[in-house]
């Protein structure tokens, strides 16, 4: 009887584990991520870009194209560069012709030319010479191919290629107008732009490069927008030690080479543009407090006002207490580095607060 009872648990326990073995796993779907960057103002588009990659490569996102909002040369030769050194050469690329912030910036030309051992860091083999797609017809081009609201935009930079695409008419791609495209395929628009709260009063940098772009983005875009503000950035401060400490041959790395080249080290650069990519993608972590529902209004200096209201579908970010702030910051370094959190330098994780910027000119600085 006791073998017989034994053989019958052995058996029952057989079956359950082939049929927990045989049960189909859940598999997650990567989500279609557009990033529309001004990678040359400041060098947290590169840190933020290098989240997107990271994101990607851990089959999180599928990252569909990057739209350049920095109307420079420069700009699309690094991000190919960027793209390629990350294996994504092949991500569609969109320009904003005749578009805000013409100038080089402080890292561009200077990273592209560096050559360390005998070698260039960044290899690109795009130029404005390839006659691009506009950043809109790009735009208007992946939203067409993707489900009805699923795409994440992330917006970090002038809102140029945004209001464009609203403005923009049927065309081959889709018979729908922009907006009405934008309504029909987007689920969410993180975007890096304006001052919210009582602790500062000035328009910030990225509405103020194209205010008209900007009031239209807010006026007119369809779907739910996330907004963090140049307050949020400015509590969180992305350490230099992990610059130095926590990517493979950090002395040739482009990232690492651009960040000292933007401004003298050691110094802590606030996080603005990948405070919108880290809500964008993981918003049930809580990194962050959501305000409540509103809306975002630009006026004639760029000042960015919110209106509470239940029917509005604008919020911005908000953080507070510095366990928050070191717990949030944790994770975004985490998530440039693409390190997991054992393997981090202690010290990249601590922080100064600072309310001011560095003596450098930058998108952010005012």
């Amino acid at each position: 009887m006791k073998i017989y009872k034994y053989i019958t648990s052995v058996a029952i326990l057989s079956f359950c584990f082939l049929s927990a073995c045989n049960k189909p796993t859940e598999t997650k779907i990567p989500v279609p991520v557009i990033f529309d960057t001004d990678v040359g103002n400041d060098i947290d588009d590169v840190l933020a870009m290098q989240m997107l990659f990271n994101y990607e490569k851990a089959g999180t996102i599928d990252l569909l194209g990057i739209t350049i909002s920095k109307s420079n040369p420069y700009s699309i030769e690094y991000i190919d560069g960027y793209c390629r050194l990350n294996e994504r050469g092949d991500i569609p690329l969109g320009y904003a012709y005749n578009g805000a912030t013409p100038e080089d910036g402080g890292y561009l030309r200077q990273t592209l030319d560096t050559i360390i051992e005998g070698n260039k860091i960044l290899y690109p083999q795009r130029s404005i010479k390839d006659n691009l797609p506009e950043g809109y017809k790009l735009l208007r081009k992946l939203l067409a191919s993707q489900p009805d609201n699923s795409v994440v935009f992330i917006a970090v930079g002038p809102e140029t290629n945004l209001s464009r695409l609203l403005c923009s008419e049927a065309d081959e791609y889709s018979p729908l107008d922009g907006k009405s495209l934008v309504a029909q395929k987007v689920k969410l628009l993180s975007v890096m732009g304006g001052l919210y709260g009582n602790e500062f009063d000035f328009p910030e940098w990225n509405l103020v490069q194209d205010i008209n772009a900007a009031q239209t983005v807010f006026s007119e875009w369809p779907t739910p927008v996330i907004a963090s503000g140049w307050e949020l950035g400015n509590k969180l401060l992305y350490p230099h030690q992990s610059i130095l400490n926590d990517f493979p041959n950090a002395y040739k790395h482009p990232l690492c080479v651009s960040y000292q080249i933007y401004d003298k080290m050691p110094y802590d650069r606030q996080t603005w543009d990948l405070t919108s990519v880290i809500q964008a993608i993981g918003p049930e972590k809580d990194y962050f407090e959501l305000s409540t529902k509103g809306t975002i209004t630009i006026d004639s200096a760029g000042h960015s006002l919110f209106n509470a209201s239940d029917k509005g579908q604008h919020q911005y970010l908000m953080i507070q207490g510095n366990e928050n702030i070191q717990r949030t910051l944790g994770a975004i370094v985490r998530q440039v580095t693409g390190k997991e959190e054992k393997n981090i330098n202690q010290s990249t994780t601590h922080f100064t607060k600072v309310s001011v910027c560095f003596g450098v000119e930058s998108e952010h600085c005012e």
